[in-house]
């Protein structure tokens, strides 16, 4: 359910796709695949970062519920880590 490599199935490392870019490589440490992320995952998880910053400054002032930052959250990292279509691509 993670971030594998297309080619032979190696979880991608979770520090690359965290801290990753679009422009930035990363090396299938079994295969040697070359995979890199696509301008549709940059925009994604720049958007769900962007929210969880808004709710986490509204619950540090006070305005919501500390309940309220958990969906963000989650959002968040299952756009960042999980395996979804057409968010990593051969650099090939």
């Amino acid at each position: 359910m993670l971030a594998a490599c297309p080619i032979c199935g190696t979880r991608v490392s979770t520090k690359w796709l965290l801290l990753g870019l679009p422009w930035s490589t990363y090396t299938c440490a079994r295969c040697g695949s070359v995979l890199a992320g696509t301008l549709l995952r940059f925009v994604l998880s720049s958007l769900s970062v962007g929210v969880v910053s808004v709710v986490l400054l509204a619950v540090i002032k006070g305005r919501v519920s500390p309940a309220a930052l958990a969906a963000p959250v989650v959002v968040a990292l299952a756009l960042l880590l999980l395996r979804l279509p057409w968010q990593i691509r051969s650099a090939k």
